[in-house]
């Protein structure tokens, strides 16, 4: 990445780039690297600094981000009036596990205070878990949850050790055709969250006549520490059994109240940063997205893959048009054939439903600078860091190892970071460039804002990556998202933590009957 000293409103991402991007609000007149500019230019959105004949490609990062639809001269605003994804996306790439990098030299000595589940698993919050088997199940849940909540400041100041107690709803559960791809999706979302750490005590509501049988969810610990005590089935109630929606709630209620002085015991101790599992996401991308939040939390993932922990990409809709740069880092053949059956698979997915990978971008991404979906996921991957591709898992499989993975997900944030915590993430790592509300369940997330207008706009972020904009260097940035994320793995409340913004959505694909 090179800034241009002379102009430091534009960033020139790569020499062989024909656009250069803008850091604010350029004039017609003004002159960039001694282009003048023929039309006013919006801040984070690309100028040509070179001519582009038309059905040419565009670069930017030095890789194509679509044709031009027309000639475009020097100076002219670069957007979706003369611009399109074009052949982008029938570029076929046969290098696969070609470059893949040596592994990091090791990081030791770091560590975090969590918490140690009873099957040995490090674990970075303490919450109760009541979680429904059927939407039919849903009201009794909320009930308790309501009753419960009117004394929240007195439980928790009683038991300040435990987070919170978090309700787990869906509306599905009975619909999916049984045995189903998209059932048996579900099911193994909804039993990773209740197997997961940070999960220490887990109660299961149903109504009692569903698809969705308590015992199709249940499964052992994938993730469990050889040796180790397996992880008890979580207690359930049925209300056709318990004697209807009162007689439940009650129970619910009864259960949450014997619980909270056990779970309240747990005490927070030193575990190596090896053991954390980071997840990454984004939403509400702009032009700057690509620039600063996206590679500094790069950066902050490759530090913690050589500490030995794991961190995540997700968000396959989003990798398209740049998926290229992750086989190639495939550290093995069959990894990347993996990662491109699950992109061929969305291709007839896609089709089958009468949409296309274009309509990943939102008017957001186009409003923030971002044209097209290759633009899109060359700037998104980029939160892979640049370590090797260790391995690629389906929405909602355990993470195997230490590495770098990639899940399959839509782009669908709240369906994304669901799927992600039910992996065994410990901590997520939002990027956004436009601002976002989001706030996961059961795990933090930190949200790194791509520049400095919305991050002194909006208190929901955590980090301002548009200080780059400002000379902080990228790994000064990374290495500040890395310590925050020790920090919040050791406790440090998120914003969307403080104000109890949380998000349960499984991806539904499903055949419903």
């Amino acid at each position: 990445m090179q800034k241009s000293n002379k102009h430091p409103n534009i960033i020139h991402l790569h020499p062989d780039d024909q656009v250069v991007v803008a850091f604010r609000d350029l004039s017609k007149g003004e002159k960039v690297l001694d282009v003048t500019l023929t039309e006013d230019i919006m801040h984070w959105h690309k100028v040509a600094i070179k001519p582009i004949p038309a059905q040419t490609p565009v670069l930017k990062y030095g890789e194509e981000i679509g044709y031009a639809t027309q000639d475009i001269a020097p100076g002219q605003w670069v957007h979706s009036h003369n611009l399109a994804t074009g052949k982008v996306l029938e570029l076929e790439d046969h290098e696969l596990a070609t470059a893949v990098p040596p592994d990091p030299e090791p990081i030791t000595d770091r560590y975090f205070l969590g918490y140690r589940s009873p099957e040995g698993r490090a674990a970075t919050r303490n919450y109760i878990l009541l979680a429904s088997t059927v939407d039919c199940a849903n009201h009794a849940l909320d009930m308790a949850l309501r009753e419960l909540n009117r004394d929240r400041d007195a439980l928790l100041r009683r038991y300040p050790n435990v987070d919170g107690i978090l309700g787990l709803t869906h509306e599905s559960g009975c619909g999916l055709a049984s045995g189903s791809e998209g059932h048996q999706r579900q099911n193994r979302t909804i039993n990773g969250f209740l197997t997961h750490p940070n999960a220490a005590a887990c109660l299961v509501v149903g109504l009692g006549c569903e698809k969705s049988r308590p015992e199709l969810i249940y499964g052992s610990d994938p993730l469990a520490k050889e040796g180790s005590p397996k992880r008890k089935t979580p207690l359930t109630y049925m209300i056709q059994d318990e004697g209807g929606t009162q007689a439940a709630v009650d129970k619910i209620v009864a259960f949450v109240h014997e619980q909270l002085p056990l779970i309240n015991r747990r005490r927070r101790e030193l575990i190596p940063a090896s053991e954390l599992i980071m997840a990454t996401q984004c939403g509400g991308s702009n032009g700057l997205s690509g620039i600063t939040s996206n590679p500094a939390i790069g950066v902050a993932s490759d530090m913690l893959v050589a500490c030995g922990g794991a961190s995540f990409l997700a968000e396959l809709t989003e990798t398209v048009g740049a998926g290229h740069l992750l086989t190639r880092r495939a550290k093995t053949v069959e990894i990347a054939k993996k990662y491109l059956t699950i992109v061929a698979w969305w291709q007839q997915y896609l089709e089958k439903h009468g949409a296309s990978f274009e309509d990943n971008t939102t008017p957001g991404n186009r409003r923030g600078g971002l044209t097209t979906v290759a633009e899109k996921a060359l700037g998104s991957s980029v939160k892979s860091g640049t370590a090797a591709l260790s391995g690629v898992i389906e929405y909602a499989e355990p993470i195997p190892g230490p590495g770098l993975y990639f899940m399959n997900s839509p782009g669908y944030d709240p369906a994304s970071t669901t799927g992600q915590t039910a992996s065994g993430a410990l901590v997520g790592v939002f990027s956004t460039g436009q601002g976002s509300c989001f706030g996961g369940t059961l795990i933090p997330w930190i949200k790194v804002v791509s520049n400095s207008e919305v991050y002194e706009r909006l208190p929901d972020m955590e980090i301002n990556a548009g200080a780059l904009v400002e000379g902080v260097p990228l790994e000064t940035i990374g290495r500040q998202i890395f310590e925050q994320v020790l920090a919040t793995a050791s406790g440090a409340k998120t914003y969307s933590e403080k104000m109890d913004i949380t998000v349960f959505n499984v991806w539904n694909t499903g055949v419903t009957t």
